[in-house]
């Protein structure tokens, strides 16, 4: 039996669920659906060609495909004044950007720029629609892909998700109506979108921007739903906002709202009471996660994040830096209206999601350091244990205590490299 998309892919937990491979099918024989763990995956039917390879060739964890690097070089490295980084990959701008209303700038994720950017390509012209995600309202369906013609549309996609969602409905779209569009995704969908338009002419003449947003590890339903129940004491809301920045604390000090309105239940909590158990531990992120080593989205035409760095999260209403890849839409970005732009070093975009970074290496590439291995091997446990319907609570406790006390172990065992350090850099520095 030919190798297929279930058997190297989804059965090897390697699928992050984009959906891609369900839109380039030529006979419709995939379709996406939740799985039981919570995210996105193909569901195959009979009918498959024999010969065919197009959702392998186009998914992003197949290792024969092209990667990151490799895509990122045919599609930027000859633009002018290009520079690269091993992590940036290539860019000609790196920028903070805010939004200068101060009421747009609150509603939005970090400063708003990704808001704004959109909205400029429909207002100059640029792109005829915009596909984002928006809330769905439904408790099985939080967030969803969705068509967008206006920025008053877009009004209605403000904030950051951190929900499954894909891309299968939006991309179909885009083959049955011609266009220019706009697309925003993490990562690892948006390497498989340029795989994609290297094997459709549609996808690769109408897709005219791609806008990625910086990512660490994408969460399962089960991470929302399980906030929910401490906030709610129900699992099943049908109304999420994931940021909600606190005038008292700092931007990554947010606060996350929960509304089931059928049972008219709300409320807040504080994320920094959960953030340790639900995201630093990897509870509830899929498997996937541990073989991409992408953080800015290098194939990406413009890359947002949050400015996490202490000259910025001191300022709760929140900053964002942007990598903008291609000449053209530097151009454009520099002369908006509704923004304040400003310069900033590279080496700063780069230090602002360096922790970032460094944990995606420590999961792709590994690291010689015994306790980090083993904090890593932890955590993949976790990963592995919040998979199954059973998972226990408690078991999952005590993990977390232990990666608590090797941290703590790691941070006593760095000091006395520390301390050489300095006194080794006063000497040279006399």
């Amino acid at each position: 039996m030919r190798p297929n998309i279930t058997e190297l892919v989804v059965n090897k937990d390697k699928c992050i669920g984009c959906g891609v491979c369900d839109t380039i099918c030529p006979v419709n024989v995939l379709n996406m659906d939740f799985n039981s763990f919570g995210i996105y995956s193909p569901v195959e039917s009979e009918g498959c060609l024999d010969k065919c390879t197009l959702c392998m060739d186009i998914c992003p964890f197949i290792e024969e495909n092209d990667n990151e690097y490799k895509i990122a070089t045919k599609l930027y490295a000859n633009e002018t004044n290009v520079i690269y980084h091993h992590e940036l990959g290539y860019f000609v701008e790196t920028l903070e950007i805010v939004k200068k209303d101060e009421n747009e700038r609150l509603k939005s994720a970090s400063g708003g720029a990704g808001n704004a950017i959109l909205t400029t390509l429909l207002d100059r012209d640029i792109v005829d629609k915009v596909l984002t995600v928006e809330s769905f309202s439904n408790p099985d369906k939080l967030f969803q892909f969705n068509v967008f013609s206006s920025s008053t549309e877009l009004n209605n996609t403000k904030g950051s998700v951190y929900y499954p969602t894909e891309l299968s409905e939006v991309l179909d779209y885009v083959l049955d109506n011609d266009g220019r569009y706009a697309i925003t995704v993490l990562p690892c969908y948006a390497k498989a979108i340029r795989l994609a338009q290297g094997k459709n002419v549609k996808l690769r003449k109408r897709i005219k921007v791609i806008i990625g947003l910086v990512c660490g590890q994408m969460k399962s339903k089960q991470f929302t739903e399980s906030l929910s129940k401490i906030a709610i004491g129900n699992h099943r809301p049908n109304e999420v906002k994931y940021r909600m920045k606190q005038p008292t604390k700092y931007s990554n000090q947010y606060a996350l709202q929960f509304k089931n309105t059928l049972v008219h239940k709300e409320n807040i909590i504080d994320w920094t009471a959960y953030s340790n158990k639900f995201w630093t531990s990897r509870l509830f992120t899929p498997l996937a996660c541990n073989h991409c080593i992408d953080t800015f989205a290098l194939t990406a035409d413009i890359s947002l994040m949050d400015a996490w760095l202490p000259e910025y999260t001191k300022d709760y209403r929140g900053h964002t830096l942007v990598i903008v890849r291609s000449n053209a839409l530097k151009e454009i970005i520099l002369t908006q209206n509704d923004v304040s732009i400003k310069n900033i070093p590279y080496e700063k975009v780069y230090e602002s999601q360096k922790g970032v970074v460094q944990n995606k290496h420590y999961f792709v590439n590994g690291t010689y350091n015994p306790i980090k291995k083993l904090i890593v091997l932890i955590k993949i446990k976790i990963q592995k244990l919040s998979h199954q319907s059973d998972w226990d609570e408690n078991t999952i406790e005590r993990y977390i205590l232990f990666i608590k006390l090797l941290e703590k172990l790691n941070a006593l065992l760095l000091i006395p490299k520390r301390i050489a350090s300095k006194i080794f850099m006063k000497g040279f520095l006399k």
